[in-house]
């Protein structure tokens, strides 16, 4: 860890899998983790990624959740000693022939968590943001919430054979939502809108995830709207070619940008060799976010305590939602994909 004045919350993790109910009698519980996070009324609202199975039925079967073209729940099922898939990563079933994944093993949808002190949440009972069955069919994963006008607006990758896109909704009281629909497609993820216009227009970083043989690499890219809805100039702003180590495999934006006197700071994840996530920060210009100031070396918080390395994707830290909390930097992430946790950072550390 680069700075010993960090300060994971005593509590952590702030909610875990215990915390949550499952949607049905057939369905467990798997991870609740990468939550976007919003402040309003004086509390703090955490839209949380919730991963649930289904039950196998008996043993040496995996039977994983999915959503039919009507919306409704549906599955499919897998015999585990089928040599036609490999089921060696817990997340997928991929197909040995083609290395093409045919499935997730989770479904994964959002609810909301409230807390008073920011510490101690309530969590809904039911996922709180309807699903798009065609773009959905796999599930919804990690929001970022970002404040912007009038409006919060979530980013949010849509799941589905189809691939991974980005979608967009907002909402303003998280009673409702506003399903605005895809505004980046396959394959794209991790995208994050900046909370304000800069020279009269909204900017956005996301992440082309790049695979199979493809050229390139998984790398962070910026682009502008002036709708919100049709997104251009894109082009790479950083990239996972530094000679890191810890970010060599691939990045990804975590928390929406936060003003703060230097510029714009971003906090991001990075993928080593192992697939351990660590989090690294990233400062952009005020008024032109496509220049970068300065970048971390070296990662400033990294999977170190048990709830960190221990879980359904172990070695993981995950920052999806930071705010300013005076001379601190307060951050929400996923650990472990199992739970969610805080840390609290000097400012003075980026």
């Amino acid at each position: 860890m680069l700075n010993n004045s960090i300060r994971r919350c005593r509590d952590n993790p702030v909610i875990s899998i215990n915390d949550v109910s499952p949607t049905t009698k057939q369905m467990q519980v798997i991870g609740i983790f990468n939550c976007g996070g919003a402040k309003l009324n004086g509390k703090t609202y955490l839209l949380c990624r919730i991963a649930e199975i289904l039950k196998s039925p008996r043993e040496g079967v995996l039977t994983v959740p999915i959503f039919d073209l009507h919306g409704q729940p549906s599955s499919m099922t897998f015999d585990l000693s089928d040599p036609k898939f490999d089921f060696s990563d817990n997340r997928v079933v991929v197909e040995r022939k083609t290395g093409k994944i045919v499935s997730l093993t989770s479904f994964s949808t959002f609810r909301l968590a409230v807390s008073d002190d920011g510490v101690h949440f309530i969590i809904g009972e039911t996922p709180c943001m309807p699903l798009n069955p065609i773009l959905e069919e796999w599930g919804m994963e990690d929001p970022r919430v970002t404040p912007l006008e009038d409006q919060f607006y979530i980013t949010y990758s849509s799941v589905s054979r189809h691939g991974v896109g980005v979608s967009l909704s907002s909402s303003n009281d998280f009673k409702s939502f506003k399903q605005i629909g895809m505004i980046l497609p396959p394959a794209n993820k991790d995208a994050v809108l900046f909370p304000e216009k800069i020279n009269g227009k909204y900017y956005l970083l996301h992440r082309p995830s790049l695979g199979g043989g493809g050229i390139g690499n998984s790398n962070v890219w910026i682009a502008d709207s002036s709708d919100l809805l049709h997104w251009g100039n894109h082009k790479p702003l950083f990239d996972c070619e530094t000679g890191n180590e810890w970010e060599s495999q691939k990045i990804g934006a975590g928390a929406p940008p936060i003003r703060i006197p230097q510029g714009w700071l971003v906090l991001y994840h990075g993928v080593d060799i192992q697939q351990r996530y660590s989090m690294g920060a990233i400062i952009l210009d005020h008024d032109d976010p496509s220049i970068i100031l300065s970048r971390s070396a070296h990662p400033i918080l990294e999977p170190e305590m048990e709830y960190e390395t221990s879980g359904f994707f172990s070695n993981t830290v995950f920052p999806c939602t930071a705010f300013l909390n005076g001379s601190d930097v307060v951050i929400y992430y996923g650990a472990a994909d199992k739970s969610i946790c805080r840390v609290d950072i000097p400012l003075k550390t980026f």
